[in-house]
């Protein structure tokens, strides 16, 4: 009899927060860490580090 054996990543962000078991549609390394993420966590990231790399207007004065 064949079989056909289904993987399912999950979000690493929802295990950790509420157990659920919630599908990973991207990774996000840094450095030598990698994380399996849903769109929401995805979504969070991404905002996330566009502030943080996002110069402010006084370091943009300065420069």
């Amino acid at each position: 009899m064949a079989r056909k054996m289904i993987e399912q990543i999950t979000c690493d962000g929802c295990m950790a927060k509420t157990g659920l078991s919630v599908e990973a549609v991207t990774e996000l390394t840094v450095g030598t860490d990698t994380y399996d993420l849903c769109q929401e966590h995805a979504a969070r990231f991404a905002a996330y580090f566009a502030d943080l790399f996002t110069p402010t207007t006084i370091a943009a004065a300065a420069a």
